[in-house]
């Protein structure tokens, strides 16, 4: 038998056995930060450390004279997600305003701080201490899910730095904190933290996107893939586990109180806020989008958020789930980039 066939045969065979572990074994070890940068970066990649995290951020934007008069907007991913979810924005924008993502500690290629502190707090400081040493000013700050979450509180505590906000299905800490306490409803943080087959996340991507069409093989790949990265599954986990024990008494949970692990479709989040800080607060224009088949965060729960903020447009997208950006980059970003003009 020729070399070549034999070698292309045991290559295929490794493939698909290394494909279904990834895909149904429950146990799934951590993955080096190393071995993912070399697949998940590219020339608009840098790191920056920046309270304790070594950040993985991507800066674009015109790079002639103009450059200082376009506007900056600096947008945040949700659990377990990264800064590759604004990628259909980046093609649309990154030729009109500087456009700026980054992977938040504990997700992505960032992953955890080194002092293994992580809550929602940690998260808004970051960001703060990240735009102070890219030397931000007057710039648009958005988000979505927990990203926006974090977006709308960074605004109120530095309304020196944020213009204008761009909430996008926006939230994300209580419903987080729900599931987490579902998750760990045998009395363990194994099954979250390590029992983390691809299927689940694929299964999370579908109760995600309104078109389960569009929840590709290269999708759920890149959302397991960073999710596995060393010290994410820990990080995510105490940022949830920390906001219900700082902020939520467990009376006011809206958990489900059942023994199995739930999609989050199935948790009734509340736009309630437990903690410190007042959405009400917020005194800057604001752009709510929002997908009008969002079932984790649906669109009365938007509205009751938007109804506190005094200047506030909002925007339904038909036929979209809870990651608008990803399912309809082109509408969604061109409704963003009308309202960064006015």
């Amino acid at each position: 038998m020729p070399l070549f066939p034999l070698t292309a045969g045991l290559t295929i065979a490794n493939s698909v056995v290394s494909d279904t572990f990834n895909e149904f074994i429950p146990f799934q070890p951590d993955r080096p930060g190393s071995s993912l940068e070399r697949e998940y970066t590219n020339e608009h990649s840098a790191f920056i450390d920046v309270n304790g995290a070594r950040i993985h951020y991507r800066d674009e934007g015109p790079t002639d004279t103009d450059a200082a008069d376009t506007p900056t907007l600096l947008m945040l991913h949700g659990t377990y997600s990264s800064l590759h979810t604004w990628d259909g924005w980046a093609d649309q924008l990154a030729d009109e305003i500087r456009f700026i993502r980054l992977d938040m500690p504990g997700f992505g290629l960032t992953g955890p701080r080194r002092d293994g502190d992580h809550s929602l707090e940690v998260l808004i400081e970051t960001v703060e201490a990240f735009c102070d040493e890219l030397g931000l000013e007057d710039i648009a700050v958005g988000g979505n899910s927990l990203g926006g979450a974090v977006a709308w509180r960074f605004a109120t505590d530095r309304p020196d730095i944020v213009s204008k906000l761009v909430l996008m299905d926006a939230g994300g800490a209580t419903l987080l904190s729900n599931l987490s306490e579902n998750y760990r409803a045998l009395g363990t943080d194994v099954f979250p933290r390590y029992l983390t087959p691809r299927v689940v996340i694929r299964l999370a991507l579908k109760d995600a996107y309104s078109d389960t069409a569009a929840v590709t093989p290269e999708l759920v790949n890149r959302y397991h893939d960073l999710l596995l990265r060393s010290g994410n599954r820990r990080a995510v986990m105490e940022i949830a586990s920390r906001y219900k024990e700082d902020h939520m008494e467990e009376s006011s949970s809206e958990m489900l109180n059942t023994n199995t692990p739930v999609l989050p479709s199935s948790c009734d989040a509340s736009p309630d806020v437990r903690d410190t800080y007042d959405i009400c607060d917020i005194d800057v224009p604001t752009l709510f989008q929002w997908g009008e088949d969002d079932t984790w965060l649906p669109v009365e729960f938007g509205r009751e958020l938007a109804d506190c903020v005094d200047d506030n447009q909002f925007v339904v997208y038909e036929g979209v789930g809870h990651v608008p950006m990803e399912e309809a980059p082109e509408r969604t970003a061109a409704d963003a980039y009308r309202f960064l003009q006015q």
